[in-house]
């Protein structure tokens, strides 16, 4: 553990923060330094920027577009930015339904001019191409694309997206559109609520894995489908130990011990059985299962007193064959007369 020096407070400047509960999970080194030379000194120009920093002019530029997109810093035409019918549901939690239109990918010509216009996205793209470690081809382009124009994800939002896809092994074209979809339909469209769900994320990964080991299974990173069960879980508040619960369960009836698809939604239907009765801890699980089976004794208990003993009835029949017989005839009587 460390302690801040008393002779650094004798010289201060304020720093919001925002750019630490927000920005400070993502931005890069060059763009830290920038933001520090800014509010350290709010009139500081590009060039004197680059003298204090030792950044290069374009590095410096770069910079100063990531906190305007991030709205730390406020170009001059846009002092005060009119929020969207998307952005004010947003931060009301009201969720949008997506609009239901055709989208048309732009060709290569037009990749081109945006990205020589905009750049937040000519940003995305490079980082895109560090976080996938490949040069992007046309489609994945395409792809990056629809992220931003088509689910209304904003470039430093999008890279955070294309993290965390790397994080879970779903880098495909069609699972980033699945992630961004996902995102939009649940208003991740800024820095704080994406990193709240990629913490969440985190967590749900650490108890697959946690399952994996207990259970003898891959460790490797779930797809996103799964790791959406597993964070469901976790909402519901149900730990390791009621999870693992389930997976014995689905072993004994499915007879297999393998972490895949079909049994993954059959231990969601064990959950959330569990969750519709109230069991929410083992202890409840342990009990309402006791409870279940003590139910099931003794119903088959009932069935057997009131069944038809067969034995019986040929042993009363063989002893007082005239008391059989002239049952059987007051029962034929009574149908003949029916």
């Amino acid at each position: 553990m460390w302690s801040i020096s008393p002779k650094v407070y004798s010289s201060m400047f304020s720093l919001p923060t925002e750019i630490a509960d927000k920005c400070l999970k993502f931005a890069s080194g060059e763009q830290l330094k920038v933001i520090l030379a800014i509010f350290r000194n709010p009139e500081i120009t590009i060039e004197d920027i680059t003298k204090v920093t030792n950044l290069s002019l374009g590095t410096v530029k770069e910079c100063v577009e990531y906190w305007t997109d991030n709205g730390i810093l406020v170009g001059e035409e846009a002092k005060a930015p009119v929020k969207t019918e998307k952005q004010i549901a947003v931060s009301e939690q009201v969720k949008m339904p997506l609009p239901d239109i055709h989208f048309t990918n732009p060709n290569q010509a037009e990749i081109e001019k945006i990205l020589k216009k905009n750049g937040a996205m000519k940003r995305l793209f490079n980082e895109a191409q560090q976080i996938l470690g490949r040069t992007l081809g046309y489609s994945m382009q395409c792809t990056i694309y629809s992220v931003v124009y088509r689910y209304g994800i904003t470039p430093d939002v999008a890279n955070c997206l294309l993290y965390f896809a790397k994080s879970i092994d779903s880098t495909s074209q069609n699972d980033i559109l699945k992630i961004a979809k996902y995102w939009a339909e649940n208003g991740i469209t800024d820095m704080r609520t994406a990193d709240e769900y990629i913490n969440e994320t985190d967590k749900a990964l650490t108890v697959f894995r946690d399952l994996a080991v207990r259970t003898n299974n891959d460790t490797s990173a779930p797809t996103f489908a799964v790791m959406e069960i597993f964070c469901e879980w976790l909402r519901w508040g149900y730990t390791i130990n009621e999870i693992e619960k389930a997976f014995n369960i689905m072993k004994a009836e499915k007879q297999t011990g393998r972490l895949v698809w079909n049994n993954i939604c059959h231990m969601n239907g064990t959950i959330k059985n569990w969750r519709k009765q109230g069991l929410n801890t083992l202890e409840d699980i342990e009990k309402g299962t006791k409870k279940f089976q003590s139910k099931s004794q003794k119903s088959n208990t009932e069935v057997k007193e009131t069944s038809f003993d067969v034995a019986k009835a040929e042993k009363q029949a063989t002893e007082n064959p005239k008391d059989f017989g002239s049952m059987k005839n007051k029962r034929r009587k009574k149908k003949e007369g029916a």
